[in-house]
């Protein structure tokens, strides 16, 4: 079946729709699609200026769901970002959103939920410290919380 440009159209905005998407995954998405890229690039305008895509919206959205819910740090969740090809100015905005009360607070619940099979308490905090780093979350925050626990 041979798909026109608006068939392609329609595909992309249920694509959009359904969860916040970045540019290079909806561009990624339509290379799937055997359409002229003229066509291509006016889809992407269309979805651009009706607010299908928005890479700030994308970013700040992708920040707090990988906070809350995956129990990302910071430095996890900006080298995603840059991999979906998102602006370094974007990544930054959208990490000065976090609240660094509540970033604290979740990386706590990270440290405390953490279950080390480890007698030793220098062995115990260095695996525990690990832990937290390969999470995302900056070395120094990771040993002053790692310390008072």
């Amino acid at each position: 079946m041979e798909l026109n440009r608006d068939m392609v159209l329609k595909k992309l905005l249920h694509y959009c729709q359904y969860q916040d998407r970045c540019m290079q995954e909806v561009r990624t998405k339509l290379t799937t699609f055997d359409i002229p890229s003229s066509d291509k690039e006016k889809i992407m305008q269309v979805l651009v200026d009706e607010g299908f895509i928005d890479d700030e919206r994308y970013a700040s959205t992708f920040v707090r769901s990988k906070i809350h819910l995956k129990k990302w740090g910071v430095n996890k969740i900006r080298m995603a970002l840059k991999m979906k090809g998102i602006s370094d100015e974007i990544i930054q905005n959208a990490l000065s959103e976090i609240d660094p009360e509540n970033y604290r607070e979740e990386l706590i619940k990270v440290l405390k939920a953490k279950k080390i099979n480890e007698t030793d308490p220098y062995k115990r905090k260095a695996k525990l410290a690990q832990y937290a780093m390969q999470k995302g979350y900056e070395p120094g925050l990771v040993w002053e919380l790692v310390s008072s626990l």
